[in-house]
């Protein structure tokens, strides 16, 4: 075990942070870390670094007293030299130098071959050995590859590091810690300033290392590349999870069901038991009912599921339908100072209900389109034009539409000022503001609130049309897929610009392309053309379609038919018998009957259980709350069985066909 927490608290004066956290890091994991903003990720790594002493619990740490040659990455960090970008990726590796120049001084003094020259040898020996161990003989190379991976040219390894940007500063701080993380990584949202060749070659290093991996991110995308094992921090506590971040939503689904449904069955044997108490406790029976009373108060009682919470309920209400043809480009470019960023889009049409995703590299256009196409700016050549009944929104990364003279509520019921108090309440209550938070000024809002009252004034005006400029900028997960699921149920037309590929991939089902001075138009989604966004563009073929998986051949009575009269018919070849597939079918087979015979299993022992519950008596609430734990977990163990049987059938459809 590298690191763990083990029932860990952590408080900050009155406010709970951590409750009960436990987390065990092992060999060979790559863990994501996820979870709302504010929940306590960050503090789990500053636990594990020695950053913070928990209240109560233990902390194992991976120190370098343990053996153990750990990095960690912070968007904060800043870096430890006012050196060249290479002395700063190597300067954790002092060690190393020292080294170095030891083995330079023994090896001078061996070849002067003195009376002590045993006792050099061996110094030699130990301090070469331990040099190898800490890959001196290959840092230099290794700390230039991954720069150059990061974005780096060889021209910028000798820039002076106080002269880069800040996202700059940040890549150089990851290659640092990347080098430094042999055995263990800790990185906190490292995807922040990548660009998209850069996260790719960053999803391929974690895939490929040897050193154990914990990733913070809200990449969903990443995480399904990287993660091996999801840690979800919800309300301070800590759950692990098998598998990827799309694996985990379905068993946190599942779970969330289960619990949903344990908590409605508590809640009636409650309501149960107080009714009887209300019309016994001064009767006869007023001895029983103040006997329930007790077992009551002492009932360990399910908290009401999140499920309701988890994500944030958007709506976007038309204010009137449109035409089936929301927006038309005609030979529309965009720029500055009169100089257009690419050639001119002949002619593009944006329908109702479509959903356009516009991606490419930073400083290609994207935001600039939208910002002409809602009459911020002017185009410089061609036009855009609105089509009929069409009212267009426009969120931008700024949120440029909040008044930062407004509390939260004045905000939303200035856009509405008949509104009753009561409704205004409950709109911003879908958007997570309560309570007091209504009362918030918008300057002293965090950059996700901003993002969320900046959507909900939007809302408030109603449109058909939107345009988003990074609409998942600042959100936490559950926010991000809450604008997801809006996006997906509005039934006007939108156009998304954004780095997000798992909101692309849900929710784009056309692109525009904006890459060396062209603006490419396609239908289809991510999924289609991922090589194509991604400028993986030794995947496309000359043509610039993606290259087929496969090369289709006509079946022989097609290929007979094309060919010439007297070409002579010959029988089709049997095909050859693909043991190894023979093995895999009969493996699968094996696994899926199995699967079938537990799932079996356990629903029979559910559906007795369910039984022996109806025909129990009520005031046995000891009784009742055992097997009430009894079928909860059978219902976990049939919820997984499902899912194993559902991966074990679908294994054996592949290997079939």
């Amino acid at each position: 075990m590298l690191a763990s927490l083990n029932h860990v608290d952590l408080g900050f004066g009155p406010q709970e942070v951590l409750k009960d956290v436990t987390w065990a890091i092992q060999e060979g994991e790559c863990w994501g870390v996820i979870g709302r903003n504010g929940a306590g990720k960050s503090t789990v790594f500053k636990l594990l670094l020695g950053q913070l002493e928990a209240d109560s619990g233990t902390v194992v740490r991976p120190t370098k007293e343990r053996g153990i040659r750990m990095g960690h990455y912070a968007q904060d960090l800043v870096p430890d030299t006012q050196g060249s970008v290479l002395e700063e990726a190597l300067a954790a590796f002092g060690d190393v130098e020292k080294l170095q120049h030891e083995m330079r001084e023994l090896e001078h003094r061996m070849g002067e071959a003195g009376g002590d020259l045993d006792e050099v040898m061996e110094r030699y020996q130990k301090v070469t050995e331990t040099f190898e161990h800490l890959d001196g003989f290959t840092i230099r190379a290794r700390a230039e590859s991954i720069l150059q991976s990061l974005g780096f040219g060889p021209a910028d390894f000798d820039r002076p590091v106080e002269t880069l940007s800040g996202g700059q500063k940040s890549r150089v701080m990851l290659a640092k810690a990347i080098l430094q993380g042999q055995d263990l990584l800790l990185l906190d949202e490292p995807t922040n300033h990548l660009d998209l060749p850069s996260l790719r070659w960053l999803e391929g290093f974690i895939q490929d290392t040897d050193a154990t991996v914990a990733v913070i991110s809200h990449d969903r995308y990443f995480l399904d590349k990287i993660a091996t094992e999801i840690l979800e921090l919800e309300l301070g506590r800590s759950r692990a999870y098998e598998g990827n971040y799309s694996e985990f939503m379905e068993k946190k689904e599942q779970e969330l069901a289960l619990l949903e449904r344990h908590y409605e069955q508590q809640q009636a044997y409650i309501k149960n038991q107080e009714e009887y108490i209300r019309r016994n406790i001064a009767g006869q029976n007023t001895k029983q009912a103040r006997g329930r009373r007790t077992h009551l108060s002492k009932l360990d009682r399910i908290q009401k599921p999140l499920k309701d919470r988890r994500k944030v309920k958007f709506t976007f209400p038309e204010t009137q339908r449109s035409g089936d043809v929301a927006l038309v480009l005609e030979n529309a470019s965009v720029g500055w100072d009169g100089k257009p960023l690419y050639a001119p889009l002949e002619q593009l049409q944006i329908k109702r209900g479509q959903k356009m995703g516009i991606v490419g590299l930073n400083g290609t256009g994207k935001s600039t389109l939208l910002k002409a196409i809602s009459e911020e700016i002017p185009f410089i050549t061609g036009r855009a034009r609105l089509g009929s009944q069409v009212k267009l929104g426009y969120f931008d990364q700024h949120h440029r539409n909040l008044d930062p003279r407004n509390t939260v509520f004045q905000q939303i019921h200035g856009v509405t000022p008949q509104a009753m108090k009561q409704d205004v309440l409950g709109f911003l209550a879908k958007f997570q503001f309560r309570g007091d938070d209504v009362d918030k000024p918008v300057t002293a809002l965090s950059g996700g609130e901003r993002a969320r009252l900046s959507i909900a004034t939007l809302i408030r005006h109603g449109v058909n049309l939107l345009l988003l400029d990074e609409p998942t900028n600042h959100m936490d997960i559950p926010s991000m897929e809450a604008m997801e699921d809006t996006i997906l149920s509005f039934t006007g037309a939108a156009i998304v610009v954004t780095h997000d590929r798992y909101l692309l991939g849900r929710v784009a089902d056309s692109l525009l392309r904006i890459h060396e001075g062209k603006a490419e138009f396609r239908e289809g989604g991510y999924e289609d053309h991922q090589a194509w966004v991604d400028l993986d563009l030794s995947a496309e073929t000359e043509s610039g379609s993606p290259e087929p998986e496969t090369t289709r051949k006509l079946p022989s009575s097609q290929a007979k038919s094309q060919g010439p009269a007297t070409a002579p018919i010959q029988p089709p070849k049997p095909a050859a018998i693909d043991k190894d597939k023979q093995r895999a079918v009969k493996r699968f087979e094996k696994q899926v009957a199995e699967a079938e015979a537990k799932v079996a299993d356990l629903e029979a022992k559910l559906t007795d259980i369910q039984k022996e519950m109806a025909a129990m008596d009520p005031a046995d609430w000891q009784a009742f709350t055992a097997k009430l734990d009894a079928q909860k977990t059978l219902e976990a163990d049939l919820a997984y069985a499902m899912s194993d049987w559902e991966a074990a059938q679908g294994a054996l459809e592949d290997a079939q066909h």
